[in-house]
């Protein structure tokens, strides 16, 4: 199996599993499943650090807009704390 392939398959399956945990805890707030599947975006392109410079400029530009909307998720909660 090429690199490619596992890495796609990784993906899938780690998504597939954080979705269905979080459903099977109740979890109900989207941001959640946002959030952790960002984390485990990024943990796992970490992991595959054998891609040829083309694909990983791609996946660190995929990389830095998950992480953008991430830090807009941490804003709007830290905002909604302090003005709770």
């Amino acid at each position: 199996m090429r690199i490619y392939n596992k890495y796609v398959a990784s993906l899938a399956v780690v998504t597939c599993l954080i979705s269905t945990i979080l459903a099977f805890l109740g979890e109900q707030d989207i941001t959640v499943y946002f959030t952790v599947s960002v984390i485990a975006y990024l943990v796992i392109t970490l992991l595959y650090v054998y891609f040829n410079p083309r694909a990983r400029r791609a996946l660190n530009t995929v990389g830095v807009v998950f992480f953008a909307g991430f830090l807009v998720i941490v804003t709007l909660k830290v905002v909604e704390i302090l003005s709770g």
